[in-house]
């Protein structure tokens, strides 16, 4: 089985739940696995894990050991021989410049902090983004859209000067999501031949878009793609290496593996395509649910207290269901079986250390099988668009985002499904002046309106 495309984001969360576990700090750990096993475990399961460098930079008395912290927490991580095989990912911290959560004087010494920490630390790291300043909500750094172009130009050039070792490490970003900001980040880009300085690139803004994409006809991180696949084609690459920042559902998936099939057929390029998500866990510990295959689509589980014992399948009980699955995942991996008889600790209001590290592993384990599983299933129906028969291809589509959704199928899902043809239409044509139409139509609403004069940045 190959591994998933996603990129955990939080690294320092997973490392303490199970190196604590490990540790036996609660008395749970009974040699269930080595340090060795989960490294492999996660060399086979994901593309990486990711850490935000300004996630911790608002409000600081000194920043003088900022940096050093910063890559203490790397280190600390692959010291503990947990993640021996894993590629490390450092986020710059723009998105916390681009919600306001950091002030004008914080933002501007950010700029300065994160390139000095990539050249002092890069060795710690694998890959790192390049540091990115969309205008967001409650954004404080910027009174105009000549602000936005100067203070990104200025970061994406720092990036493009740093030492090789450096810069290969780079992720390059590009934004699209508005009409202005089509223009300053496609003015960045080619005005500066920037494609060439990197080997790694990718697009934000996709979680800003989801709940209103219906109307737009295509898949919309289509819309970045093509400019990008334009570039590598025009520096004579034969790959594009393309992160989405967010964008990890599960029916995004299976557009992924279409989309790379198609675009190695139509330009014999690799697309390399990787997702991140910050949020996994969270339905897990605080919603008390998982989703789980039931032999014909998967299903949002219930965990908690009240619903365990209730029937989930045949004569089956939720409680079993989860045994079984948590049970099959350490056989798969050759960790030890545990036997749930109890899933939560009374005393400490949450699961059982065992239970907890389990499951965590068990949704990161999930995202390659999903990944698998629709990898082949890509593989069988994209002949199907190739013979131009588009309703059968469309149908089949959409059989399987329902079977990704508790066999439901929702509006959203149907529209996503229709666009897919035209997305692989574009990602023939490769023609960058629809992908711009397709922005200036359906995205101007999302313009922020209030940076429309035109003062200069010079406070940075």
């Amino acid at each position: 089985m190959e591994r998933s495309g996603y990129v955990l984001a939080g690294i320092e969360t997973l490392y303490t739940i199970v190196n604590n576990f490990i540790l036996n700090k609660k008395n749970r750990y009974e040699n269930n696995f080595s340090r060795e096993d989960i490294s492999n475990f996660f060399l086979n399961t994901c593309s990486g894990f990711l850490h935000s460098y300004g996630s911790s930079f608002a409000g600081k008395k000194s920043y003088s050991k900022y940096n050093r912290s910063e890559a203490k927490l790397f280190q600390t991580c692959r010291e503990s021989r947990l993640f021996d095989n894993s590629t490390f990912i450092a986020d710059s911290g723009g998105f916390q410049i681009s919600v306001g959560r950091l002030s004008r004087k914080e933002s501007k010494l950010l700029l300065t902090m994160y390139y000095e920490f990539l050249e002092q630390y890069h060795q710690v790291l694998d890959r790192a983004f390049i540091l990115d300043i969309p205008p967001g909500p409650n954004c404080e750094i910027f009174h105009s859209f000549t602000d936005v172009y100067n203070l990104n130009l200025k970061s994406y050039l720092t990036a493009s000067t740093l030492p090789d070792e450096v810069r290969d490490k780079i992720i390059y970003i590009h934004h699209f999501r508005t009409p202005k900001l089509w223009d300053i980040y496609t003015k960045i880009l080619r005005d500066n031949d920037l494609f060439s300085k990197f080997k790694y690139h990718g697009t934000g803004g996709i979680v800003a878009n989801m709940s209103g994409d219906m109307a737009i006809p295509c898949i919309i991180y289509v819309v970045p793609m093509i400019p990008l696949i334009n570039e590598a084609i025009k520096h004579k690459r034969n790959y594009l290496n393309f992160h989405i920042l967010g964008g990890a559902n599960f029916r995004d998936i299976l557009f992924y593996e279409l989309f790379q099939i198609h675009v190695q057929k139509k330009h014999n390029l690799t697309l390399n395509i990787t997702y991140d998500s910050s949020g996994l866990f969270k339905g897990l510990m605080i919603g008390r649910f998982m989703q789980m295959f039931d032999g014909t689509s998967f299903r949002k589980i219930d965990l908690r207290s009240h619903v365990l014992n209730k029937r989930f399948k045949n004569e089956l009980k939720v409680v079993d269901i989860y045994r079984s699955e948590l049970n099959k995942l350490a056989n798969r991996y050759n960790f030890k079986n545990i036997p749930i008889e109890e899933v939560y600790d009374d005393k400490a209001g949450t699961f059982f250390e065992e239970v907890k590290v389990y499951s965590m592993l068990y949704m990161l384990d999930q995202f390659a099988v999903v990944q698998n599983m629709l990898k082949n299933i890509a593989k069988k129906i994209y002949p199907i668009y190739e013979s131009n028969n588009i309703e059968l291809f469309t149908k089949n589509i959409i059989n399987t985002t329902k079977m990704l959704n508790s066999g439901k199928i929702t509006r959203k899902q149907k529209a996503k499904s229709n666009s897919v043809v035209k997305s692989l239409d574009m990602l023939s044509s490769l023609d960058e002046q629809y992908c711009e139409h397709i922005v200036t139509k359906f995205l101007s609403k999302d313009e922020f309106v209030g940076l429309n004069h035109k003062r200069k940045l010079t406070t940075l």
